[in-house]
Order: structure tokens, then C-alpha cells, then sequence
């Protein structure tokens, strides 16, 4: 069966697509995503709230984004689905504001080109869990990781048992000393406490993001309650789509032009370079074109403005 969702106007798939399997600072269309071969169709296993597998195709037509599947779904199952890739495509976001922006930012410019739009899991679990291994584990072994904790812990499609869903918290809890043999101590212990607080906290945590709370007191609760540092806890802000808020590290740890050559001499505080763009400093910061970071002072091009929707 198969049926359409509403994009935004700007939205493109195989942007997506690319700019998640490219990012430079992390790659983000891993497991349990995959794309086909001319990398324009997305595909995904997804395990329900019925417990069932589904193995999920998503491509997109000037109709919409066509989501796929064999299986033959319940309303529920369907509306679950559906909202699902609504969150990890990021669908009821307008970035639009943002886009205008950038195409009077120099640094900026090469996001009409790419988009936007940044891949995320279909839950907040799953953010959590991609990031720590994403900015705590070794690069070379990142993937493999990944991949591995899918594979272990994750539920098979049944069509195919080699593919897996991502894991639940309960899943990933039962295999903690696996963990502890797989990954170093440190990670090992941030995972297992990430699947505690998930398992014990259950819905609230899923909604930690919800209403109306400041944007520093969010991601203070959330480095509290998973004991993550500044370097992982901006990834998870941005996969929280607070883009207000500027990670510490800058994407982290380029060499930029300062404001006062006299008191800098190296990478200045990314904080005060992005602060002219809010309330979209942190998703510039993400996506900005370190290539010719030397070359600009973003406080100069905004000449203070700050940029408000």
C-alpha cells in the first residue's frame, strides 16, 4: 500500500538525502535508513507500537512524498507511520524564513543549492542514541557502530531478518553487558544510562521538547538527565529543532576570523559569531560553509541585525 504526505514548498528529498550521507561533521543517514542506488528514494525499517516490522520506501513526486510499503497497514498503523516521517524529515517545519536569510549571508549561499533539511530518527531516543556514538565514538568505527547496535538489538523484518528496526530502550537495557564488551566504558555507560532515563521516563522524555521552554533550560535538563557534553548535547539540540541554540564547539574547532585580532589569535567563540543570525545561529552554525571561514565575519554582514521571524 502507499499514500502521500504534504511537503513544504522548499523541501527535497534527494537533498536530504545527500546532505545526510555528506555532512562533514557527521553522517546521518545511518542504519536503519538506507537509499537506493541513484540515492533518491529513502528506505527505512520501523518498528510499531502493534510490535510489528514494517520495511518502509519514501521518494518524492511533484503530488508529494510517496511513503511505501508491502505490508498491509491499520489506520493506526498508518497515522503512526505518518507521523513518524513527518518528525525524522522534519515536515512541519517552515525553514523558509531561514532560507531567505542565507541567501543574503555569505557562508550561507550554497544552501539554496543543498537545502536545508537535516535527517533525524523517528524518535528521540534514537537521536540520543546516534549521537553519542556519533561524537563519542572513533570516526572510523561511527558506522560500524551503529550498524551493529541495529543489528544486535533492533527487531528483524520479517521479509528479511538481515534488516533490523532501531532499538527500544527496554532492548538495548537487556543487552547492557554486551554494550560493556563492545564499546568503551565511557560510551558504554552513557548509552546504558540514556536507555535507563528513556525506560524510566517513557513519554516524558519523548516530549521533553514540547511547550514553551526556554531554549538553555531544555538543553541544560536534557545534559543533566543524560550526562552529555557540550559536543553532543548540540547535536541532540539540533535534532530537537531548537536551531537557536549555537553549539559551543562550532562544528567545531575551525579556524575563524575574530573580532579583535588583538585578544584572539586563533578559533574565536562561535556563540558571538552566530548570535547576529538568530533565532537560526545554531542551524547557520551547522550549515555553514567552512571552506571560507577565514574570509568572513558574519557580524560584520548582519551589521547587528538580528534576524526574527
Amino acid at each position: 500500500m502507499h499514500w502521500t504526505l504534504t511537503v513544504p514548498e522548499n523541501f527535497s528529498l534527494p537533498q536530504i538525502i545527500r546532505r545526510s550521507l555528506n555532512c562533514e561533521q557527521f553522517k546521518l543517514l545511518q542504519p536503519p535508513f538506507s537509499v537506493n542506488r541513484t540515492k533518491e528514494h529513502l528506505h527505512r525499517v520501523e518498528r510499531l507500537e502493534s510490535g510489528n516490522t514494517v520495511y518502509l520506501i519514501l521518494s518524492q513526486t511533484p503530488a508529494g512524498l510517496i511513503l511505501h510499503t508491502d505490508e498491509r497497514l491499520t489506520g493506526k498503523d498508518t497515522e503512526e507511520i505518518s507521523q513518524k516521517t513527518r518528525r525524522m524529515l522534519r515536515l512541519s517545519e517552515n525553514l523558509q524564513p531561514f532560507m531567505d536569510m542565507a541567501s543574503r549571508t555569505p557562508g550561507l549561499e550554497k544552501i539554496l543549492h543543498h537545502g536545508a533539511y537535516i535527517l533525524r530518527g523517528t524518535t528521540f531516543f534514537e537521536d540520543v542514541v546516534k549521537a553519542i556514538i556519533l561524537t563519542y565514538e572513533e570516526k572510523t568505527q561511527q558506522g560500524q557502530r551503529i550498524s551493529w547496535l541495529v543489528d544486535r538489538f533492533g527487531d528483524p523484518l520479517p521479509s528479511n531478518p538481515t534488516r533490523h528496526a532501531f532499538p527500544t530502550p527496554l532492548q538495548l537495557l537487556w543487552g547492557d553487558d554486551v554494550l560493556r564488551e563492545v564499546f568503551v566504558p565511557g560510551i558504554a555507560k552513557k548509552l546504558i544510562q540514556a536507555a535507563e532515563q528513556f525506560c524510566a521516563g517513557g513519554e516524558r522524555m519523548e516530549t521533553l521538547s514540547n511547550g514553551e521552554r526556554q531554549t538553555h533550560a531544555l538543553a541544560a535538563e536534557v545534559a543533566k538527565l543524560l550526562d552529555l557534553d557540550v559536543k553532543a548535547l548540540g547535536l541532540v539540540m539540533l535534532n530537537l529543532g531548537r536551531y537557536d541554540y549555537i553549539p559551543a564547539t562550532a562544528c567545531m574547532q575551525r579556524r575563524m576570523r575574530p573580532f579583535d585580532k588583538a585578544k584572539h589569535d586563533d578559533a574565536r567563540d562561535p556563540r558571538a559569531m552566530f548570535e547576529p543570525l538568530q533565532p537560526w545561529g545554531g542551524l547557520a552554525c551547522w550549515l555553514w560553509d567552512w571552506s571560507s571561514a577565514e574570509n568572513v565575519d558574519v557580524n560584520a554582514i548582519a551589521g547587528g541585525t538580528e534576524w526574527r521571524v
